[in-house]
């Protein structure tokens, strides 16, 4: 993919916060986008299968809905996630329904990353990256395990598919079952972040976790997602939680 300036960057071995808005109306998207702006995050993430799960928008009212979040945005960056409901979306959505979707976000001109999965099947993914490829919004590339922490051989072998494929960010989640695992996912991302450019996202989820999304930064990645309205993965914290647990380590 080629080299393309986003209007808010997510920035390599730097912490920087999202909240995401998993808001099931348009009333209640707003209040929140204001709630969280008020918190003070670097970004907000607009979940946007909590969005009147099963009904589909027109291009035009979603961009016109993209447009009333980014009004209310003065300093944050936007992500637009269309989760499938194989990696947690909640509720099953076709990809033409998901596509036309996420096409219209990037061609809104307000959003600044894309979130989308690795497994996606791949005339899906070659058709979002060709409209990727013409525009400045970027592509966070996701990968999601809710059952197991992989290997350290296939945490690697997502990491270099993830790149492969064209991601400007690699985000990997998954499921420890021990510190063990932990320890396992913070190793495998410090060693591949010393070998790649681009900014890395990595989360063990649940309680064991909690250090991936309080110090991303000292565990090879960047971006931390905090819990708003609502928790959107298992283990997430508030901003406020986290900020006063970076206090607490001197991380700030």
């Amino acid at each position: 993919m080629k080299s393309k300036k986003a209007f808010k960057l997510i920035k390599k071995n730097t912490f920087i916060s999202c909240i995401p808005l998993i808001s099931a109306n348009r009333d209640e998207l707003l209040s929140d986008v204001e709630v969280g702006v008020a918190n003070g995050c670097d970004f907000l993430e607009w979940r946007r299968d909590h969005f009147m799960p099963g009904e589909r928008l027109t291009a035009a009212e979603e961009q016109e809905l993209l447009i009333e979040i980014k009004t209310r945005m003065p300093d944050q960056g936007l992500i637009y996630t269309y989760r499938s409901h194989l990696e947690g979306g909640v509720c099953e959505t076709s990809d033409e329904i998901r596509a036309a979707a996420v096409i219209a976000a990037i061609k809104s001109n307000r959003v600044d990353y894309v979130d989308m999965e690795l497994n996606s099947e791949p005339a899906f993914l070659k058709r979002i990256i060709s409209v990727l490829e013409v525009s400045d919004c970027q592509w966070l590339v996701s990968y999601h395990n809710f059952a197991k922490t992989p290997i350290t051989e296939e945490i690697n072998a997502v990491f270099r598919a993830m790149e492969a494929v064209g991601g400007d960010v690699l985000k990997l989640a998954v499921m420890p079952q021990s510190m063990d695992d932990v320890r396992h996912l913070i190793q495998a991302t410090l060693t591949y972040n010393e070998k790649s450019r681009k900014p890395m996202i990595a989360i063990a989820m649940g309680s064991l976790g909690a250090i991936t999304r309080i110090a991303p930064d000292l565990c090879g990645g960047s971006l931390t997602f905090a819990a708003g309205a609502g928790k959107t993965a298992p283990g997430q914290l508030s901003l406020e939680e986290i900020i006063d647990m970076r206090k607490r380590m001197a991380l700030i």
